[in-house]
Formats: C-alpha cells, sequence, structure tokens
C-alpha cells in the first residue's frame, strides 16, 4: 500500500484507499421553500447534535492487573452507569497480539467492560475535528455570511477555505453573478473512520445505529432521506432474503401444475404422484448444489438466489420427456417393468441429455467469466443442473419403477391397494362416482394415461402448422419479429443504476434517488506517481502541468477543480527549488504542518528525504450513467499511460467501473462460445451438418429477440442481465434440439411426413415443459427485487421464444429444407436392426424415440426391434420400385 490510512488524524474525503465510510442525511421542504431561512438552519443544526448523539454499548475484554477490583480502580472515564467512555486499555486482542509469543504473565487477568460508542469515538477527523461535509453550511458562521450576500455557488473561496458548494448544495437559486440566494435541500454526510479493523467494526455498527435512529427521528414538515456506506449491501441482502418465500410458493405451484397434467386416465393409470417424485429430484439437485458448491467454499451470490427457479423448471421439462417416453411403452403388455423402464431411458434419453448438457456446459463456459457474481451464479447453478440430471435418472427413474409395479398391479394411484376393473364395478352395479373414484383398467395402447394437455397439442399443431397457408403465416409473423428484435436491439442501453438493487420500499432506495437527482454523481479521480520524482526539475513540472492539464480539458471533468499538494505548495512562500533537500525539508517541516489536508497525498522517505510517491486529484462532472463513468476511466487512465511520468489513475470505483466497460465485449465473447459448445454438443447429438446449421440458425434468432425485447422492457445489458444471457442460449437450444432429434428418428419418407411425426412427438413436451418454466418463474412477476425482476423477464422471453421457434418455425423449416431419410443399397438391408416405435407413427407418444416393438420375442435381437428387411416391407409405399422389395 502507497499511502496508509490516517482517516483517525488527518482525513481528506479525496484521499482515500477505499471508499469512504460514512452516513448521510439529505433534507429539504415538501414545498420546495428556502432552507437557509434562520429558522430552518437552527433546526438542522438541533437535527445534527441529534445524529451526533447516536450511541451504543458493546462489551469489551481488557487486559488489567490481578488486583483491580473494579473499573473504576483503572483511572479510565466511566459514566454514573458505569460505562466507560475512554480507550486508554489494552484489550485482550491486543495483548494477545503483542505477548501471545512469550505467554500470558502471572500478573493479569481479564476484565470485561461496558464501553460507550459515541459518535467522537468512531468519526473521521483532520486537526482533531470530527468531520462532517455540510456541517460547516448550517453553522451560525456560514448563516452570517450568507446574510450577508457573501456565497458564492458553485464554489465559494470563502475566509476559512475553498467549498465546492455543489456537493451540501441541492436544488439552488443564484443570482447572475453568483450569489447563492437559496437552497432546495442540503446533503449531510459524517464521515466515519477506518484506520483498523477495530474502528470498522465499531463505525459500522454506528452506521446501523444511525440507520435505526435516523428512521426514528421527529424531521416535522422537513422530509429526509437517509444512507449509509454499508446500505447498498445490506439492503440488496434483504431485498433477496426476503423473497426466499417464493420458492415455497414456486414448489407448491410446480406440483400442482405437473399433477394436473399428468392425472390422465382413471384412478390405476394416473401419474399425478409421479409427477411430485418428478419435483422432488430437482429439488434433491438443487439442494445437493446448494450443499455442495457451498462446501467446496465458493461464496452464495445473490444473484444466485434466481437457481432454484431455474432448476426447477429444467427438472420438470424433464420429468414430461421421461413420462411421454413411459406412455409409448404402454402399447406393449409383454415388457416387463426394467424392460419398460430400459425403453423409457433409451427413448427420452436424448432429450434429457441435451436438455441438461447444453444447458450445463453454457454454465461451464460462465464460470470463466471475469465477473465473480457470474462465475459464482454459473458454479451453482451448472452443479445443480448435473444434480437435476443425475436425481432424474436415479430417483425419479426409482419412482417411475414403482410406478409401473402399482399399475400394472392393477393398485389405486392413492392408497395403493387393488381395485376392480371398471367394468366389472359397473356389472356389479356400482355408482358412477364409485367408478370413477375406485376402479381403473391396466393400460393396454400407448398413450392410454395422458390427459388432455398432453394429447391436444399432438392433435391440433400438426394439422395447423404444417397446413401450407399457415406456413407463409409464419414466415411472415416470424421475419416481422426479427425485424422489430433488430429494432429493439439497437437501442439496447448497458449500465445498472445503483437504486435498482434495492427494492423501492427501501430507504436506501429513496436516498439514491434524491442524491442523483438532486446533487448528481460526482467522484474524485487520483493521478498517483508511485515512483520517486525530482519535483524541482522544470521538466517534470511541465509534464505534471500538461497532465492536469489534459485531464482538466476533459467535457467530463469539473476545470474548475484540481486538489493537488504541488500546487499549493507552489503558491505558499515556503516553495523552493534551490535543492531537492531544501524542496522536502520545507515541504516537510512548514507546509504539510499548516496543510495537513495533504497529508495523505505524499510519502516520504524518512532515510534519504526523497518523496517516494505522491497524488493529486481532479473532480469529474455530474455523471450518473454508468457507461460514462466507464469512458472517463478509461480516458483518464489512457492519459496517465500516454505521459512520460510513472503514472497512473484510481478511483476507489474504478473496481466497479471495469465492468462496465468490459460487459459488452465480455457478454458478446461468453455467448459466442457458448453457442460454439451447443453447436458441437449439437453436432454428436443429431450428427448432421444441415441439423446443427438449423439450429444454430434458430438459437440465434431467439438471441437476437432477447436482446431486442430487453431493450423494449426496459432492461439493460449489465452484470445482472448478462448472467441471463448465457443460460438463455442453453434454453434456446433445448426446444429446437427436441424437434431435430424428433425428427431424424422419424422413419416417414419425405419432409413433410417427418415434421409431421417430429411435432407430434415433440409438441406436447415442450409446450408443457415451457409452461412448467413459466408457471416455476411467474411467482418472481410479484417480486420487488430488480435481480428477480430482470430474471423473470428475460426467462419469460427465452422460454415464450424458444417454445414459438420450436413449435411453429422449426417444423415448417424442416418441412421444406429438413434433410430426407435415406434408405441404405440392398446388401446393407440384410444384416442390420433397428428400435422403431411400436405403434404407427399417428398414435405414437409424444418423444417416443426407438419405442419397444409390439413382438417383445427371443429371436435374437433387441426387445423391440426389428430387422430394416421386416420394416421396409411394412413401408413399401416409400419406394417406387417394387423389385427392391421383392
Amino acid at each position: 500500500v502507497l499511502f496508509t490510512d490516517n482517516t483517525g488524524e488527518t482525513f481528506s474525503q479525496m484521499s482515500t484507499n477505499e471508499h469512504n465510510m460514512g452516513a448521510a442525511v439529505i433534507l429539504k421542504y415538501k414545498n420546495a421553500s428556502n432552507l437557509l431561512t434562520p429558522t430552518t438552519l437552527t433546526r438542522i443544526r438541533k437535527i445534527v447534535q441529534q445524529i451526533e448523539n447516536i450511541s451504543y454499548v458493546i462489551s469489551v475484554d481488557i487486559v488489567v492487573p490481578n488486583n483491580t477490583a473494579d473499573v473504576t480502580s483503572l483511572g479510565l472515564n466511566v459514566t454514573s452507569d458505569g460505562l466507560v467512555t475512554s480507550e486508554n486499555y489494552v484489550t485482550k486482542e491486543e495483548y494477545e497480539y503483542k505477548e501471545g509469543k512469550l505467554g500470558w504473565r502471572k500478573d493479569v487477568k481479564v476484565m470485561t467492560i461496558k464501553r460507550l460508542v459515541t459518535w467522537n469515538d468512531v468519526c473521521a477527523r483532520l486537526q482533531r475535528k470530527c468531520q462532517t461535509e455540510g456541517g460547516f453550511f448550517v453553522s451560525e458562521r456560514f448563516e452570517e455570511e450568507y446574510r450577508q450576500g457573501n456565497v458564492q455557488y458553485p464554489f465559494w473561496d470563502s475566509p476559512w477555505g475553498a467549498f465546492d458548494v455543489t456537493r451540501v448544495i441541492g436544488d439552488p437559486t443564484v443570482t447572475d453573478n453568483g450569489t447563492l440566494l437559496a437552497a432546495g435541500a442540503v446533503r449531510l454526510i459524517f464521515y466515519l473512520r477506518r484506520d483498523n479493523q477495530h474502528y470498522k467494526r465499531l463505525s459500522l455498527e454506528w452506521e446501523n445505529r444511525f440507520v435505526e435512529a435516523t428512521a426514528d427521528m421527529n424531521f416535522g414538515d422537513l422530509e429526509e432521506a437517509h444512507g449509509s456506506s454499508y446500505s447498498l449491501s445490506q439492503e440488496l441482502d434483504r431485498g433477496t432474503r426476503g423473497d426466499l418465500y417464493l420458492f415455497a410458493l414456486t414448489f407448491v405451484m410446480m406440483i400442482a401444475y405437473a399433477s394436473v397434467v399428468t392425472c390422465g386416465g382413471d384412478c390405476v393409470e394416473s401419474r399425478a404422484l409421479l409427477a411430485i417424485g418428478g419435483v422432488v429430484a430437482a429439488v434433491l439437485g438443487i439442494s445437493a448444489s446448494l450443499g455442495l458448491v457451498s462446501l467446496l467454499g465458493v461464496p452464495f451470490v445473490n444473484i444466485a438466489g434466481c437457481m432454484p427457479f431455474l432448476v426447477l423448471g429444467i427438472g420438470v421439462d424433464d420429468m414430461f420427456l421421461l413420462m411421454a417416453a413411459w406412455s409409448g411403452t404402454l402399447g406393449n403388455r409383454d415388457l416387463s417393468i426394467p424392460e419398460r423402464l430400459g425403453s423409457t431411458i433409451r427413448a427420452a434419453g436424448i432429450g434429457i441429455t441435451i436438455t441438461s448438457l447444453t444447458d450445463g456446459l453454457a454454465f461451464a463456459v460462465g464460470t470463466v467469466s471475469v465477473f465473480e457474481s457470474v462465475r459464482n451464479f454459473c458454479f451453482y447453478t451448472g452443479v445443480a443442473v448435473f444434480g437435476c440430471y443425475v436425481c432424474n435418472l436415479t430417483f425419479l427413474a426409482g419412482c417411475m419403477a414403482l410406478h409401473g409395479r402399482r399399475v400394472y398391479s392393477g393398485r389405486h394411484t392413492v392408497t395403493c391397494r387393488k381395485v376392480k376393473l371398471r367394468h366389472e364395478l359397473k356389472a356389479e352395479g356400482g355408482s358412477s362416482l364409485g367408478v370413477l373414484c375406485c376402479s381403473g383398467n391396466i393400460p393396454e395402447k400407448n398413450g392410454a394415461d395422458e390427459s388432455l394437455c398432453e394429447r391436444a397439442p399432438r392433435l391440433l399443431l400438426p394439422r395447423l402448422v404444417l397446413w401450407r397457408p399457415m406456413k407463409i403465416v409464419i414466415f411472415i409473423c416470424f421475419a416481422g419479429f426479427l425485424g422489430v428484435s433488430i429494432w429493439g436491439a439497437s437501442g439496447l442501453e448497458q449500465g445498472l443504476r445503483i437504486k435498482n438493487l434495492v427494492l423501492p420500499t427501501s430507504y436506501y432506495y429513496k436516498y439514491n434517488t434524491w442524491e442523483e437527482d438532486i446533487f448528481g454523481t460526482t467522484f474524485p479521480i487520483s493521478f498517483v506517481i508511485d515512483q520517486p520524482l525530482d519535483y524541482t526539475d522544470e521538466k517534470a513540472s511541465t509534464e505534471l502541468k500538461e497532465l492536469f492539464d489534459k485531464a482538466r480539458d476533459d467535457p467530463d471533468i469539473n476545470h474548475l477543480t484540481l486538489f493537488c499538494w504541488l500546487v499549493d505548495y507552489y503558491l505558499s512562500p515556503y516553495f523552493t527549488t534551490t535543492s531537492n533537500k531544501d524542496f522536502v525539508d520545507n515541504l516537510r517541516f512548514k507546509f504539510l504542518p499548516e496543510n495537513p489536508q495533504y497529508q495523505n497525498d505524499i510519502v516520504i522517505d524518512e532515510d534519504s528525504d526523497v518523496i517516494t510517491a505522491s497524488r493529486c486529484h481532479v473532480f469529474t462532472r455530474d455523471a450518473k450513467e454508468s457507461t460514462r463513468q466507464a469512458g472517463i476511466m478509461l480516458r483518464m487512465r489512457k492519459l496517465a499511460e500516454e505521459s512520460d511520468l510513472n503514472v497512473f489513475a484510481f478511483q476507489p470505483a474504478f473496481v466497479y467501473f471495469e465492468q462496465y466497460a468490459a460487459i459488452v465485449p465480455n457478454t458478446l465473447f461468453t455467448v459466442g462460445v457458448t453457442l460454439a459448445a451447443m453447436c458441437v454438443v449439437s453436432f454428436f447429438l443429431l450428427a448432421h451438418p444441415l441439423m446443427v446449421c438449423l439450429v444454430l440458425f434458430n438459437v440465434v434468432m431467439i438471441v437476437i429477440g432477447i436482446f431486442g425485447f430487453m431493450s423494449l422492457w426496459g432492461l439493460t445489458l449489465s452484470s445482472v442481465t448478462m448472467i441471463h444471457l448465457i443460460m438463455s442460449v442453453g434454453f434456446s437450444v433445448d426446444f429446437s434440439a427436441h424437434v431435430c432429434a424428433a425428427y431424424m428418428t422419424s422413419l416417414e419418407c419425405t419432409r413433410h411426413a417427418r415434421a409431421r411425426q417430429a411435432l407430434t412427438h415433440a409438441s406436447g413436451p415442450i409446450l408443457n415443459g415451457g409452461l412448467s418454466s413459466l408457471v416455476g418463474i411467474s411467482v418472481l412477476c410479484v417480486s420487488d427485487s430488480y435481480i428477480f425482476q430482470s430474471f423473470f423477464k428475460i426467462m419469460f422471453l427465452v422460454i415464450l421464444f424458444g417454445v414459438l421457434h420450436a413449435v411453429f418455425l422449426m417444423p415448417v423449416i424442416l418441412s421444406l429444407v429438413g434433410p430426407e431419410l435415406k434408405m441404405p443399397s440392398g446388401s446393407d438391408v440384410r444384416e442390420q436392426t433397428i428400435t422403431v416405435p411400436s405403434a404407427p407413427p399417428t398414435n405414437a407418444s409424444v418423444s417416443n424415440y426407438g419405442t419397444l416393438g409390439e413382438d417383445a420375442t427371443n429371436s435374437g435381437t433387441v426387445p423391440g426391434s426389428v430387422s430394416k428387411v421386416e420394416l421396409w416391407l411394412g413401408s413399401a409405399k416409400c419406394f417406387d420400385n417394387k423389385a427392391f422389395v421383392e
């Protein structure tokens, strides 16, 4: 560290290595009246006194002689209540640090005292005085100067020094010559010391007490807004944790939705309880992620609170694919439960693997992001996706096996007791209600246990979407969608407003809004010379002057402000260039004692009398926009790099500005790498270049739509929305890949027929999976948290666009340009076997890829497989040459 923290002795708001600790309050009248009247200034002084009287009590372990009877015998300042108000004691921590290696002496002991901590104990000081920005402007001396018309705006060169009035006075009324006539608002900042961990803890606790006390104060007809240096992080945590109950609500809604969608069939066939197992499998994956990743030491960031809502949707989507494949095996009653389960996993495996692999890869790419919040979110979510995948293939598969045993033994879905067949109970005279609730049949055909929600898409969408006039309408609509998306994306803004990170009901939201609107966002920038320099050298002085002149010529830098020890030293009577030693001696022993505000800006080597480091500061103009702040940072850094001096630009907030500057290239790079990874995965799973290109086209179109509609919905590109964009790529691939996989496994001969069968197979799971994800995130629309709201908006767009592209656009494109089924040569026909649906495609279940056939014999082939000769003899309509069939 070049410059030590001396906030307890020589505080300067510009000369800091970290963000200043402090508490602030803004005051104004509801009717915009002048605050600088004698009556109002007296009231404000009383408010300041109330704030400075804020105190609290802590317990401190101190080391005292063995013969100490009580605290009064230690010579400490003690109140009538027995509270210690002075610090001339040795704490247990201090003693252990100094004497720990030697061990405890026998003549001392530990005593616990009650310590009263006040504003005077924790305030930042300069020349032994507590520093309150704006304190002078409500003093009686200022009141007299104001009454005489001596106060100037925006800068006032007063008898007590130069003041930047804009930092304290808001909504001013000023004459043409700059005389301040009235003020609509006043901001007071109570700076706190943080020169060691002990005082950091004390100051932080005083901040918390300030927030509590200010909220309870009576300000009369004055309006107030308050905040502190830690308010943002505290209120951000409160906003996200306050909405955790939404996860419980989502869990209930997902169970309800899944149970309703899967309650087809009768009391035996129903899969409602199995659907609950699918939701529980997702919850197990989430729990595994939270436990494992936390155990590895990865911090849980606030934005990771979105993870459960996301993974629940993914898990239930996979559940629908597995259930659809199970329904496709019902037509073959000869299969055992293990064979039926194996067929289900084989049929749905490609679908859930695509879902989990693409989403997992998207988050894996996100773990290399330069932003820690993005990395940590992707760690938690990626592990949760993998855990959900494993639980679906193990826990949910086990639940399906138990479900199969119950169904094929004719047991009730709730009581698990054997029930009579429906026709048997009717024959015995059972009532209609009794037959409905207490009887059921063992399913004998594919899809017998499906509900209307699962059957309707399969029956309606192929006829509607692949109708020729509808194809034209679909192309026109999606062309319009693409045009609107490109137009919206061109106006997408960057950056993140700080107030959006906290709840609108938060006290800090009000404070930040007032601060931006009334006082703007300004900050100092330091130019740090971190190596020894001969300041008496004319060339060095010229280069420094050129650097500061160029900085102040920047349109976003206030050219009237330059806080620099060298300038003031040059104007003082102590300045000399006779020798470097005289220069340093006069600076050290004459100038700095009279100007302690510069003590933190100069580092002098006492042995060699050399200035090893120094810094000067410029001040920005109002810069609320994060992109503007990033631009200022980059330009100041460029000026420093172009200088011949060893100098760099610094501001504690640069760590945040860097993400503003990096957000666009980082987002484009991450999304691009994710798209490339998706292409590789799609190629291995779909094994056809044209299909990979179509999936990529679909995903790119969806991503463009998300960028465009983000802008139209009031979202900006930031580190928060960047996370959602990364996962949107994986989701976009999921929906498209389901249709493409169904198309590639179709055994129909023409493009139209294959597209029709693909839509028949995939539309149900896609729609139900998309709706389940929407149900999972729908509760977030009522959240006040910006993180949850932005997550809801982007996920809503991702799911909506993904489903519409997969169900409407992709089948139409495949029906026109999709690859046709290629028949092997006659020599290949005799030996090959493939797995085919057990029933004609029109009766096949959703995602019924490779379902077991009707005849599960011991012919030596895989159960449910038939030879290609048998298949093609049964599908002779595909061939024009009868001789080939013969």
